[in-house]
């Protein structure tokens, strides 16, 4: 006798329910698809290499999880990570990674081969005595470290990835070379707007004391233990900074929205900055020439989004649109 409308459920590795349907119990049993493979075991991987610009070597930090390696070529999950104006990318991408402070670590778990660059003067990557090191500069390092990558990995487009400040170079490479960008991420971007109003620098070089490398409390939802440990971090990686993201923030950025072709996440949390500041973010969101672009605000988090105590809302907002295309 065959009984109509069966409903079985069966559980799964992952702590899903699958649901099947059947017309008949020895029918549904033979006809089974073999269960999937269980995913690789999660095993995060990293390492040091160096890209070259004009004769200077630049440092490349690279997270993966164990078992992606064959994917990327096909699937092109591989993104390059970009600081912004006074620290390396240790410290600001992978400052905490055993206590879950860590974006590389958050995409590579999520299948993504993470690189991130350390910009001509920054962190572990070399300098001339008269480098500023401007977003224009800068430009040159992303297409080092984009031409090393494309050459490592054997794709045809890396997804960027900009913070703060570095949000400037990256959107600036990704007008002038957008056949190599996949998707890009801008947090804090700004346009218009002058952030910087101090005095204007006269050495290429600013000295980094400990002050520097806490963060302030109004920036966003910090966890005071963190950002202790970050400092260390920070401090370990550089004890100084180019100036020419001082510069830059004194004055309107370069960058055409009407020239940007990528699709594009704009992303930032509900305190970062005034009400011009997202003003001008806007005016620059509706100028992009992308035919694919989102603006994300995420409520109650400020400037640091990504290290701050429910960074897990900008890690879902980022997968989210580097993922589902």
């Amino acid at each position: 006798m065959r009984i109509f409308g069966m409903l079985r459920l069966t559980s799964l590795a992952t702590g899903c329910l699958l649901l099947l349907v059947g017309t008949g119990l020895g029918a549904a049993e033979r006809s089974r698809p073999k269960a999937p493979p269980p995913p690789p075991p999660r095993e995060i991987r990293s390492r040091e290499l160096m890209a070259e610009r004009e004769g200077l070597k630049l440092r490349l930090y690279e997270k993966w999880r164990v078992g992606y390696e064959e994917s990327w070529k096909q699937n092109g999950n591989v993104i390059l990570l970009v600081h912004g104006a006074t620290w390396a990318s240790r410290c600001t991408f992978d400052p905490d990674p055993e206590r879950g402070y860590s974006l590389m670590e958050v995409l590579a778990d999520a299948g993504f081969d993470t690189f991130a660059v350390d910009l001509h003067g920054y962190g572990k990557s070399e300098r001339r005595e008269d480098d500023w090191t401007d977003a224009q500069a800068a430009v040159k390092d992303i297409e080092a470290a984009v031409e090393f990558i494309r050459s490592f990995r054997w794709v045809e487009r890396v997804h960027l990835f900009g913070y703060q400040w570095g949000a400037q170079p990256v959107a600036l490479y990704a007008m002038f070379k957008p056949q190599k960008v996949g998707k890009m991420v801008l947090l804090g971007m700004r346009w218009k707007q002058v952030e910087y109003s101090g005095a204007a620098p006269t050495v290429p070089v600013r000295t980094l004391g400990q002050q520097a490398a806490l963060l302030k409390p109004e920036d966003g939802d910090l966890d005071s233990d963190f950002v202790r440990r970050r400092a260390q971090v920070c401090r370990a990686e550089s004890a100084q900074a180019p100036n020419g993201a001082l510069r830059d923030l004194s004055r309107p950025s370069l960058v055409d929205p009407t020239k940007i072709r990528v699709p594009v996440l704009l992303i930032q949390g509900e305190r970062d900055g005034s009400a011009e500041a997202l003003a001008d973010r806007l005016a620059f969101f509706r100028e992009l020439g992308s035919r694919d672009k989102w603006y994300v605000v995420l409520r109650g988090m400020g400037k640091y989004a990504p290290i701050e105590r429910e960074h897990t809302r900008f890690d879902q907002a980022l997968l989210s649109f580097l993922t589902q295309l």
